[in-house]
Parts: C-alpha cells; structure tokens; sequence
C-alpha cells in the first residue's frame, strides 16, 4: 500500500531538505502532460503568422485554404463541382460535392434520342440531317458551383450513386447548413457526398499550394492598393533599387514603385541605392510589375515641395493659384496671400532666396518663377511674362475659325482668350525666351492665347492701316468713268439714276441707305449687270496700292534677318523654336537674370 503522506522535510536520514519547484520545472512539467500538437494546430498557427507577417485578415487566409484545398479535390476525384470548409476552432478540414435540389434545372439535359450527333446512314432518303447544335466554348460554358438535382430524383440518387458513402442533407447551405432527414428534404437544400482529404497527391498539393500562393499575393495587392491609393498627388521618398528598359524602380520598404521613363526629368541623373523624392499619380491592381506610379515633371511635386519649405503655405495663409513646368529647365508659379501684411512672393522666395533655391537643388538647377495671382486677366499676364517688362496688354475675343485644341479624354477644349502683348524692342526676345519657353509657360500659367510683338511691328501696322483708310476714302471718290473695264451704256446708265463715284455704287449695293438703293435700282440694269459691276468695284477696293504690290516681291525673296523668328515665337500656341538674334538675346538676357529671375520678383528684403 502506497503511503499518501507528504514526505519528512526534516531529513530524519540526513539528508538536506527538498527545494521548491521553480516556475521553469512546473513549466516543462506542464508542456510534458499536454498533449502533441495536432496538424490543425500547426495550420491555424501557420495561417495566424502568415496573417501578422503580411498584415492579411485571418478570416481571408482561410478562405484561400478552402478554395485551395477545393481545387486539389477536384485534380484527384475529376469532380468540377466540389467545396471545402476548414474550422479554426476544431481544426477540421472537410471537402464535399455539393447536390442542390432545384424546382427547375438551369442548364437542361439533352433527351437520349437527341444526344450525340446523328448518323448519317440513318438519315431517309430525300431528306437532311439536322445540323449539329453549335459547341460552346468552355470559357462560356454555364458552369455552377453544384450539381442541379430534381425533387423526385433524390430517392434515385441516395440509393445508387450516394450508396454506402458519407452523405448529409442540409437547409439553408449559404448559411447555418442545419442537418435534416432524407424523408425532409425540400427545394433549395443541399445533398453534401463527403470527400477525403486524406492522401490527396503531389499533383493536388502542388495546385493547392498554388492557389493559396496567388490568394496572398492577391491579397497583397489589395492591400497595397487600399494604402496608396487615398495618397494620389502626395509626395513620398524612396530608394532607387534597379532600372528596367529605362524605368527606374523605387524601393517604398513594403512595396516597389516605378518611374517610368516619361515620368523622369533629363536633366536628372540618378545611381542605385540614391534617395529618391516623388508625386504619386497612378496606383493600379495591374498583377505584372509595380502596382505605384511616381513622377519626378508633374507639377504636383513642385506644389509638394513648396508646401514642404514654405510654412505660409502649409499653414493656409499664402495659397497656390497655379504651377506650369518644363522639367528640368524652368517653371512659373503664382501665388496669392490670404492676409493684407504677407507678401506671397517674399515668404516663397526666403531670406535671400534660400526656400527657392532649396527645392531648386532638388529639381537638379530647375529655376523656378514665383508670381503674384491677380483676377485680373491683364495684370496676371504681365506678372507671367516676366522679368520682361510688358508695355501694354489688349484682350480679344477667341478665333472661332481655328479649330478647337483636343484635350487628353478626346474632347475639345473650350476657346481661350487671346492675348496681344506689346513690349518693347529690347525687351521683346527676353519675353519669348529661349525657344519661345517664357511666352508658353506664361500662356499655359494664364489659360489664354500669348501674342507677342515689338513697337516698331505694331507701328508699321498702325501704319499700313491708316494708308489703307486713307487709299479706301481716295478710292471711294473716284469717278466710275475713271475705272478701266466698265462698259459705258452701263456707266452712262449709273450716271444717269445718280451714281457717279465708288462710294456711290457700294453704299446703294450695302442697302444701308434706302435713296441711294432707289437710285440703282432706277438706273434700269438688270439684276445681273448690277451684281457683275459691283463685284468689279468690290475687288477694285480691296486692291493693295502699287506701291505694296512693287515691294512684296522682294520682301518675299529676302526678308530681313531675325524678323521670320521673332515672328514664329510670338505665338504662345504653336510655341515653335525660333533662332537666330532673339534666341541669342534671350540665352543673353537669362543668364544676366540668374536662377530665380528679377530681384524684385524672387527675392524677400532683407530684414
């Protein structure tokens, strides 16, 4: 008999007291009575650490299990129908083919005397064969997550196929899938044949490993996709990892971006492992390649960077109305303040220009231009063609003969104003720049049309005008017996009812006047002897004077030097290069202007 008394502490024998048991001991005493972890358990707490790692929902990762283990089901037991359900709690893995009782078959079965195609040595004599039904494609094939079953072929089913196999009738399948008896089953429950899981293969576990690898991916993107996406027009820094055919990849830590070679500015060089800054523009579900678009031109990552350096803006108090670029060489931005005593321009600028020139350094030496916002249409364009000064501005009305400028959904633009700018001679290539670049960004910065000309151009045509007037007036008073081609019975005619000189003739042709058109109509011409005589009096008028027509042709042979240029730069649409002297001038005059433009327009006062 077993003694169940505690043992003598005292140590009657000699020996030493027994020591306590440590925490470590009643630990391992405790590991050693539980029972040997299960393969359930290994799996519920491989899905719970893939699910912390890459930061899936638990409840996700099961249902990939499911779907794997479905589609190894259907590699070993050729049943396209199939479905599977793991239980976390219990840790059991169930696979079956789902039978679900219709009142009416989706997809109905062909009769036996129409199945398969028809002989022809059966077909009568006189008569043809019907033609085949056409194949459908397995893509488009109806295909349903169960087997459609009628009512009254239950009985059949349950005593043939479904002999001596596990099998369960449930209601209501899509949700609690509670058990009921054969003698119960209604339209719409479900006959569940049980699969084993035990054993399936290589081959399955292969597929099955396959789909759950594609779930988490799909899931990765999901949530890459969920991240980035609330942070398009944001600026964010990377780490250049590679470049592929000329796209730069970006490491972002969790996920890669792309750059693509388009989104990259030419004048910006960049090596492996270099700190990166961009705009975010697209994020896609795209499962080739980066999900992440940055951009290094568009003109959201000069907002970003100003925000980042400018604290008025950050804040609210100066605001920015408007940003054009061309990456890597210039950019114009207007601001505007939202209190009376800030000066937008100077908080952009800093003390002696150290804000600008900091985000300057990040685009690489592109120099920027900060302009004062004005609601005025005129006064904003002056402040967006500087540093050149602006005599005068005239707005005109669009050109409803040109045809619309297509927008990037494929809808024409509104018309834009257009704007006629005067300055003066020495000003006029610092206005256009280098390859027409101030007067583009100026028209892209204002939203209108950029015309540019010099004094002397517009006095030449303030003059040939006046010249014009003047030989109109001269003209109009000649006398129709003066003018050579006239028929004189016609001439005499005219006289005769009052019409004596050009304006005569053209003001009772206008209808204007009601006596004057009394007057032709009494000089008894026909219709068409009137209509031919003013046509010729017409085209008399708009004859240039001889003295145009002697000097066109040289003028036309060789036209003075720089003239063609200005001329083909002067229009902020086409924006076409021009070369020669106001290319020169304008290379000139920028670099005397420096990085940040005028002093007056860049630069804060020093405090």
């Amino acid at each position: 008999m077993t003694s169940t008394q505690a043992p003598n502490r005292s140590g009657t024998d000699g020996a030493s007291p027994a020591r306590s048991k440590t925490p470590r001991a009643t630990k391992s005493a405790r590991a050693a009575k539980a029972p040997p972890p299960s393969k359930a358990d290994e799996i519920v707490d491989a899905l719970k650490a893939a699910s912390k790692d890459k930061e899936i929902e638990f409840e996700r990762l099961v249902a990939a299990l499911e779907e794997a283990i479905a589609t190894a089901a259907r590699k070993v037991y050729k049943v396209r129908e199939m479905a599977a359900r793991f239980d976390p709690a219990t840790g059991e893995l169930t696979a079956w083919t789902p039978y679900r009782i219709v009142e009416k078959k989706t997809k109905p079965e062909p009769a036996p005397g129409e199945a398969g195609p028809v002989d022809p040595d059966d077909v009568p004599l006189g008569q043809m064969a019907a033609a085949p039904a056409p194949a459908v494609e397995p893509e488009k094939e109806l295909r349903l997550p169960w087997i459609e079953l009628l009512p009254e072929e239950v009985p059949a089913l349950l005593e043939g196929e479904l002999a001596g196999q596990s099998w369960t009738i449930v209601t209501d399948p899509d949700g609690a899938a509670t058990p009921v008896p054969p003698d119960a089953a209604r339209v719409g429950d479900e006959i569940r044949l049980f699969r084993s899981t035990e054993g399936l293969g290589r081959i399955a576990a292969q597929s099955a490993k396959q789909v759950l690898y594609q779930k988490v991916r799909e899931a990765e993107r999901d949530n890459i996709y969920n991240e980035y996406h609330p942070k398009l027009g944001e600026l964010i820094t990377g780490t250049v990892k590679r470049f592929e055919r000329g796209d730069m990849i970006v490491d972002l830590g969790r996920t890669e971006a792309v750059i693509p070679r388009e989104h990259q500015s030419r004048a910006e060089r960049y090596t492996q492992g270099e700190r990166v800054r961009g705009v975010i523009v697209d994020v896609h579900k795209n499962p080739k390649g980066a999900q992440v678009v940055m951009s290094r031109t568009a003109s959201e990552l000069l907002i970003e960077l100003i925000k980042l350096e400018v604290p008025e803006i950050y804040d609210g108090t100066v605001v920015v109305r408007g940003c054009v670029r061309q990456p890597g060489e210039r950019a114009k931005v207007a601001v505007s303040s939202r209190e009376r005593d800030v000066d937008p321009v100077g908080a952009c600028v800093g003390m002696r220009g150290a804000r600008v020139q900091a985000i300057m350094r990040e685009l690489r030496g592109e120099r920027i231009d900060i302009i004062q916002y004005s609601d005025d249409l005129v006064t904003f364009a002056q402040s967006a063609l500087s540093p050149a000064k602006i005599t005068r501005v005239s707005v005109n009305p669009p050109d409803e003969d040109e045809e619309p400028e297509i927008g990037p959904d494929g809808q024409p633009l509104p018309p834009v104003p257009v704007l006629e700018c005067i300055v003066e001679e020495d000003q006029l290539s610092l206005a256009i720049g280098k390859r027409g670049q101030n007067v583009r960004l100026a028209a892209a910065l204002v939203g209108a049309r950029i015309e540019i000309k010099g004094e002397q151009a517009v006095k030449a045509e303030v003059a040939q005008a006046l010249q014009r007037m003047l030989l109109a007036s001269q003209r109009r008073a000649t006398p129709l017996t003066e003018l050579e081609g006239l028929d004189e019975s016609v001439v005499s005619s005219l006289e005769g009812a009052g019409v004596v000189t050009v304006g005569d003739l053209l003001e009772a042709a206008s209808g204007d006047d009601e006596e004057a058109a009394g007057r032709l109509a009494a000089s008894g011409l026909s219709d068409e002897d009137r209509e031919e005589i003013v046509e010729q009096i017409r085209e008399y008028e708009a004859s240039p004077p001889p003295s145009e027509e002697e000097d066109a042709a040289p003028d036309e042979e060789a036209p003075e030097e720089g003239e063609g240029d200005v001329a083909q730069e002067a229009s902020a649409a086409e924006g076409a290069p021009g070369e020669g002297a106001a290319e020169a001038a304008a290379e000139e005059t920028e670099g005397e202007a420096g990085e940040t433009g005028s002093p007056d327009r860049t630069e804060a006062p020093e405090s």
